[in-house]
């Protein structure tokens, strides 16, 4: 072909680029997403289907005093990532086997405080640490050892809980405080009320209006789609610290030197321990505080290179510190978990609690603990090489 030919022939027709008709630039866009949500609504039904969950509680009610549950209450729940679990509360509300009376001649009874960790929250009662507890310690000190799960939602709710414990007549308190526990600011007015709940009633929470962004950031929290994504991606331990030492203020309690937020929240949180541990010891009754790690805690003292200043122990030996200094008791979990490899496996990947072979590795530090001499109702029990083993 000349030149000439092939000049005539570049500017033919034929030859020239299409141009797509101008609807085409909304249509395809619109074609592409509707296909992306045809896609996510299929992956979410198929995803529900498989990850079931149904986390509705009746057995829950909420007051001025914050949560606690019905008396005689039984709910079957389950969370995405966990069996199906039957809760049963006594006639206190407590999650617990046993009546919350007067407990039998001859028996000791332990009183347990905190939020969702203490009170096994997806876990089977025959598999959580206060029924594998009650049950080793009745073996080996050859008595009945009652344990009454009282629940609270945070530091100034479990400190509230004290009379309702002293009730019981305990033989020792356990508090079980994990770094979630802490993460929520206490109010200033609140932690100066905190013998008068009536004059910081609870406050009922305005529904919010929520804008396009926040609704289908909502959305897309809430799906199981996404939980599923998540899961698969966190159990890559590498990713997952990544993605957590971004989250700021949450991850600033491993970072030293500590923030002047979580300043303030351990000297919060050393106030009322202070006073808990006061009027305990006033009854006569031991306090033991025992710091559960998180996740990502848990990620961090498995992790071969930690980023720089920081420090996986942190919590722990904040919550040593304050337990000391106001003369309580003191069980190290997060020095227990950091002896255990991929200790992170212990724990439920996206919803973040301890799993039913975590909860044998609390039980077997409760147990050593009480066994040391420095509970009197506990002091004759001989320590035993047969306590709950870590797997």
């Amino acid at each position: 072909m000349s030149k000439r030919e092939r000049n005539l022939a570049a500017r033919s027709p034929t030859c020239q680029t299409a141009r797509l008709p101008k609807r085409d630039y909304i249509l395809l866009p619109l074609i592409s997403l509707l296909t992306i949500l045809v896609m996510f609504g299929v992956s979410e039904v198929l995803t529900r289907m498989v990850w079931t969950e149904q986390e509705v509680d009746p057995c829950s009610v909420r007051d001025d005093m914050g949560n606690h549950h019905k008396a005689n209450c039984t709910v079957r729940m389950k969370n995405a990532e966990a069996q199906w679990v039957t809760y049963h509360y006594n006639e206190c509300g407590y999650r617990s086997a046993t009546s919350c009376g007067t407990k039998p001649p001859g028996s000791a009874r332990i009183a347990t405080l905190g939020a969702s960790v203490s009170m096994g929250l997806y876990i089977p009662y025959e598999e959580a640490y206060f029924s594998l507890t009650s049950s080793e310690l009745s073996r080996i000190c050859n008595r009945i050892v009652d344990v009454q799960n009282v629940e609270g939602t945070g530091p100034i709710n479990v400190y509230r809980k004290l009379q309702e414990v002293l009730a019981l007549k305990p033989d020792v308190v356990l508090y079980l405080v994990s770094p979630f526990d802490l993460e929520q600011q206490i109010d200033p007015k609140e932690l100066a009320e905190r013998d008068n709940p009536a004059r910081t009633p609870t406050k009922t929470a305005a529904k919010p209006t929520l804008s396009p962004m926040k609704w289908l950031e909502r959305t897309l929290t809430e799906s199981r789609t996404v939980l599923v994504y998540q899961r698969f991606l966190f159990q890559n331990t590498d990713i997952f610290l990544r993605l957590y030492m971004t989250y700021g203020d949450n991850a600033d309690l491993f970072r030293q030197p500590l923030t002047p937020a979580w300043q303030r929240r351990f000297a919060h949180f050393d106030l009322i321990i202070g006073d808990m541990a006061a009027k305990l010891r006033a009854a006569g009754v031991p306090l033991v505080i025992i710091a559960v790690p998180s996740r990502p805690e848990a990620a961090l003292l498995s992790s071969k290179q930690l980023p720089p200043n920081v420090d996986p122990f942190a919590f722990g030996r904040q919550i040593e510190m304050i337990a000391s200094r106001q003369g309580a008791g003191y069980v190290d979990l997060v020095e227990a978990f950091s002896h255990i490899s991929n200790s992170e496996n212990l724990f439920y990947v996206v919803n973040g609690h301890v799993t039913p072979e975590g909860q044998i590795v609390i039980a077997k530090n409760i147990v050593q603990k009480l066994q040391d001499g420095s509970v009197p109702a506990f002091s004759h029990c001989a320590l035993s090489q047969s306590a709950p083993e870590e797997h």
